[in-house]
């Protein structure tokens, strides 16, 4: 049982990741926000926003962050934390 739960525990980190990239991908490409694109962005800010928005208030009160920053390393920084996060948890739910 210990070690169902923990592939579930890294298959939902997996899933969590790959909502991240395609959420990161969509801010490069220009699309209609009335469209498809829109929905499908707006779907995909719903599930990540709760995990992105802290990690951004974070950076931007560090010194290295600030209002002015032209790149939002807060999806990187998401992607780090999630895997490190479910990687101790998999492995504490295996050795359980």
């Amino acid at each position: 049982m210990n070690i169902i739960l923990s592939d579930a525990v890294r298959m939902f980190g997996d899933f969590f990741i790959v909502l991240l990239f395609v959420r990161v991908i969509m801010t490069w490409i220009p699309f209609n926000p009335d469209g498809l694109g829109g929905k499908i962005f707006a779907i995909l800010s719903a599930f990540t926003e709760p995990v992105i928005s802290p990690i951004r208030r974070l950076i931007q009160r560090s010194p290295l962050g600030g209002p002015g920053m032209m790149i939002d390393f807060s999806p990187m920084l998401a992607f780090l934390a999630i895997r490190f996060i479910t990687s101790v948890l998999a492995d504490i739910l295996r050795n359980m």
